[in-house]
């Protein structure tokens, strides 16, 4: 998953609507969203037949959790477990998301961002930064580094955690603060969000999902940043690209979660979705 956009309890009708993109190589088997028997809980959500986890799943209670990636070397040694335990692991139990986040071992995976939603708290973490966040209210963009400040907030405490990771001494523990942390298909794409979340369809954010939301202009010190930070939020390639889009609007008594396959070049494959009516048998 290399995008994920959220609206948290930005409308009072809707606490939480997610825009999500997830992209791969298309030889890596998957399987589209579905329905999973997990215990005493029930899953729906695409599932990675190579390691078995989840990219982003919803349970039937109305939680959702979500993994990324993190950018780093490729040729590194790779960790035991697969991100994608994360999200399975949390929609099939019942710990609150920031209870959850303290069971994680961080050194057991490789680089992740994580955010996990309770019902009650939005919770990002991080294996990479080391910190722990109970979101506030607020449209988001999160792509393969650390999670940035809310569209449209001041940016007066983020400079200043910025000057004061610049500060710190070698070595010494703090999230990791970087220029790019906010990539531009987070940017453009939360400031689209935050203009259609009140109203959206799943169809609408899916749309959403298919746009460039690419800079509109080329910062100075362009050469510096990472190639990736430039790719397109829908990218369309022959071995490498944009396998599904997801697209879940959490209402206060129900859930609606719509996915969309991809293949090469952007071919349009399976559609899979459900309803939640809470309290009721999911259809």
């Amino acid at each position: 998953m290399c995008l994920i956009l959220f609206a948290y309890r930005s409308h009072p009708d809707r606490p939480l609507v997610v825009a999500a993109n997830r992209d791969e190589f298309y030889a890596r088997p998957a399987r589209a969203a579905h329905w999973w028997d997990e215990g005493q809980t029930v899953i729906f959500g695409g599932r990675d037949n190579e390691a078995l986890g989840t990219w982003l799943a919803v349970s039937r209670d109305g939680r959702l959790a979500a993994v990324t990636n993190w950018t780093e070397d490729r040729s590194a040694p790779q960790s035991a477990r697969s991100r994608g335990d994360l999200p399975w692991h949390f929609l099939r139990g019942i710990l609150p998301a920031r209870d959850f986040v303290d069971t994680i071992d961080p050194d057991r995976y490789a680089g992740f961002n994580f955010i996990a939603y309770d019902g009650v708290d939005l919770v990002y973490t991080s294996n990479r930064t080391g910190e722990v966040r109970v979101l506030g209210a607020g449209v988001y963009g999160l792509t393969n580094t650390r999670l940035g400040p809310p569209h449209g907030a001041p940016q007066a405490a983020h400079r200043n955690a910025q000057r004061m990771a610049k500060a710190r001494p070698p070595g010494a523990p703090g999230p990791a603060v970087g220029r790019y942390e906010q990539w531009p298909k987070a940017v453009f794409g939360a400031a689209a969000l935050a203009d259609i979340a009140p109203k959206a369809s799943t169809d609408d954010l899916i749309r959403l999902l298919s746009l460039p939301h690419l800079p509109l202009e080329t910062p100075p010190d362009r050469e510096l940043a990472p190639e990736r930070s430039y790719s397109p939020c829908f990218i369309h390639g022959a071995d490498y690209g944009t396998r599904a889009s997801t697209a879940v609007i959490l209402a206060c008594d129900s859930l609606e979660f719509v996915e969309r396959q991809y293949g090469p070049f952007g071919e349009p494959g399976e559609r899979s979705a459900t309803t939640i009516k809470f309290g009721r048998t999911p259809k």
